[in-house]
């Protein structure tokens, strides 16, 4: 009996977040997707201009080019390790690795600064909303 009554009156775990609340936060009609699982990432008006543009073309140390695009939110990306301002491509920024919630794919990075942040999204990696009824 003593074992039925184990835990009563414990508080509820907390609810677990799931990939679909990140899912929700985003407007399926508005929706860029990762293009290896399709998970919503961010929404076309997430968008945003750093240093005078959305897109931009960095190069890392190894050589590899990037074609990035800005955006103030991306509520379908988790961004993983400590924040390092070595080789930020933002002066201000310091920046971590940013992946995808559905499938944990590299999608791009997570800029934080004293003024706020933003991500910068591979922009091959993502899809691009379709006509109504395609997404």
């Amino acid at each position: 009996m003593l074992r039925l009554l184990e835990g009563v009156g414990d508080p509820p775990p907390p609810p677990e977040r799931s990939v679909d609340d990140d899912a929700a936060a985003v407007d399926p009609d508005r929706a860029l997707r990762c293009a290896a699982c399709r998970h919503p990432i961010a929404s076309e008006d997430d968008r945003v201009e750093v240093h005078g543009a959305h897109e931009h073309r960095r190069v890392n140390p190894s050589g590899q080019d990037f074609h990035v695009g800005c955006f103030d939110r991306a509520p379908g990306c988790a961004a993983v390790g400590e924040p390092t301002t070595h080789w930020t491509w933002f002066p201000g920024f310091a920046w971590s690795i940013a992946i995808c919630r559905g499938c944990g794919a590299h999608l791009g990075w997570r800029f934080t600064g004293s003024e706020g942040g933003f991500y910068g999204l591979i922009l091959p990696r993502l899809i691009r909303p379709g006509p109504p009824g395609t997404g």
